[in-house]
């Protein structure tokens, strides 16, 4: 753990996609993957990610690896949720704390690209606090929806006959629901009622598809729509979208209401 983030040859703290893969327990072929689908600008990723390949020591092959800034790191692992996200953030915290204190322990009279370092350290450290400290308020208002134990609500089959096939519609064609416009409904924030459904395992983010998809058990019970966009260009592709139903609507504040209930009893 103490070695997750080290400090480049111009100053500048990084970390890399085989350090990512290892703390979290992921394969590192699909760490690369989710970096080589993550939707940022050109700019950005040419600032924030670097192919550093590098060479088993066991069977000398060369192998694809990423190297990563702060700002790539973040905009990583804000996907990934769970435990081991959890156990990642406090072991890159410490990691830092770790850093800072070695920072005050040094010479008195460092060199300058130590001195660029050591600042930048500081630097990224106070930033990080603040991004944690963000995201437990984030948590914090997310509780107010859910609580332990978790468990799935089942949901009760409609009179309609079964269908694993998610409707397609065009824009206006049918009314719908949003998750803005549920959240703006019960006082909370798109990101947050989109975090519920995921913990609740409801929904799952795809990433090569950049949508949200409803988890495949709850198929079949005319929860959600696909609305689908179809390009100016007849050269671009059609923009997917998946919406509620009124009776995904309904099972969505079910949902929400028995954790209240569950919340409440313990």
């Amino acid at each position: 753990m103490n070695d997750i983030v080290f400090c480049s040859d111009n100053g500048q703290l990084m970390t890399t996609s085989l350090k990512v893969a290892e703390v979290f327990g992921k394969e590192h072929s699909k760490v690369v993957r989710d970096i080589e689908n993550i939707s940022c600008s050109d700019s950005f990723r040419v600032a924030n990610f670097g192919d550093t390949p590098y060479v088993n020591p066991q069977n000398g092959q060369t192998y694809k690896m990423y190297s990563m800034t702060k700002d790539g790191f973040v905009f990583l692992v804000m996907g990934y949720r769970g435990a081991k996200a959890a156990q990642f953030k406090e072991a890159y915290i410490e990691a830092f704390n770790k850093m800072e204190k070695a920072i005050k322990e040094a010479p008195a009279f460092p060199s300058p690209i130590d001195v660029i370092g050591l600042k930048q350290l500081v630097e990224t450290t106070q930033v990080m606090a603040a991004q944690i400290s963000q995201m437990q308020v984030e948590l914090n208002k997310q509780h107010t929806l859910l609580s332990e134990p978790k468990q799935i609500i089942p949901v009760q089959p409609l009179s309609v006959g079964f269908n694993t096939k998610e409707k397609r519609i065009s824009p206006r064609q049918i009314p719908y629901f949003t998750v803005k416009k549920m959240a703006t409904e019960l006082g909370v924030t798109s990101k947050q009622l989109n975090a519920v459904l995921e913990l609740e395992d409801i929904q799952r983010w795809n990433f090569p598809k950049q949508r949200w998809e409803l988890n495949p058990v709850y198929r079949g019970y005319d929860l959600t729509y696909t609305v689908v966009y179809e390009p100016v260009d007849p050269d671009d592709e059609p923009r997917e979208y998946m919406v509620w139903s009124s009776n995904g609507r309904k099972f969505i504040y079910d949902v929400l209401s028995e954790r209240r209930r569950l919340q409440q009893q313990y």
